[in-house]
């Protein structure tokens, strides 16, 4: 009997753990975010508001960000800001409850508005979707353990502490592969309803892999889905896609890949 309800206990409290949201609520993602930001902006060096490339990227942001549903913003009233910083890193990142960077290394390897808005609006689903907050509570299930969980959660407690995460670094926890995918999906929506053209993440993502396809092994390893095959599936997608788009427009700044594509190959 014992042999039984031992097993039965573990599954009941498996199934009791799972159906419990322990995300850390919209209030205390935009916290976390904010503290985290502040973080950066004093460790990092931020481009002014008055810099083209900042001007860009917070209309772009304000743009995509007033095409996600009324309702949903409501809902969640996450606070976005969107920043710059000087760096060669080719990379961009959202942190909890809205703040979004951009290094100037990526989008010195940009051409066009719509890849801008490409990864901007996958940033953007990684907050407005709480990527960050269900990959924190999955770590936490998996650290502090089922039972753990289900006692504090029954003692009302706060399972986590805001102060922690942000001195800790938890804020930056990579997100899964189905949030990357899920990112990818719909930020591609995002870009249709806000009138760019996806063509531009798929550009953005071929041009981080190099224009060549990894190895299944690679994907297995990583925590990111293949760059190429994600350019793949854009791209796919917008042969079947039956709503009208626009060419996509070039930047209304120089960048390094304006300049290579505009001089004469010898």
């Amino acid at each position: 009997m014992k042999f039984i309800g031992a097993p039965l206990a573990l599954a009941l409290a498996v199934s009791s753990a799972n159906a419990i949201d322990l995300r850390p609520s919209v209030r205390d993602q935009i916290k976390i975010g904010q503290d985290a930001a502040a973080q950066i902006r004093k460790e990092e060096k931020v481009l002014p508001s008055s810099d083209p490339r900042v001007v860009l990227l917070r209309k772009l942001g304000r743009d995509l960000v007033a095409k996600i549903p009324e309702a949903e913003r409501k809902k969640r009233p996450f606070e976005y800001t969107f920043d710059v910083i000087d760096s060669k890193e080719v990379n961009a990142f959202a942190l909890p409850g809205g703040p979004i960077f951009f290094y100037t290394g990526i989008i010195d390897r940009m051409t066009t508005v719509d890849q801008l808005a490409g990864v901007l609006a996958h940033e953007i689903v990684h907050v407005k979707n709480q990527h960050w907050a269900s990959q924190y509570a999955d770590t936490q299930k998996r650290q502090l353990g089922i039972m753990v969980i289900l006692e504090l959660v029954g003692a009302n407690s706060t399972w986590y502490d805001v102060a922690s995460i942000v001195d800790t670094g938890a804020f930056l926890l990579p997100y899964s592969r189905k949030h990357e995918s899920e990112s990818d999906k719909v930020g591609y929506d995002l870009m249709m309803t806000g009138g760019y053209n996806p063509q531009g993440m798929a550009d953005v993502f071929r041009m981080l892999a190099g224009g060549k396809k990894g190895s299944e092994m690679d994907e297995i390893l990583s925590t990111h889905p293949d760059a190429f095959k994600r350019s793949e599936a854009i791209e796919k997608r917008l042969k079947t896609e039956k709503r009208s788009r626009r060419s996509q427009v070039s930047l209304p700044f120089e960048t390094a890949a304006k300049k290579a594509r505009a001089t004469p190959k010898s």
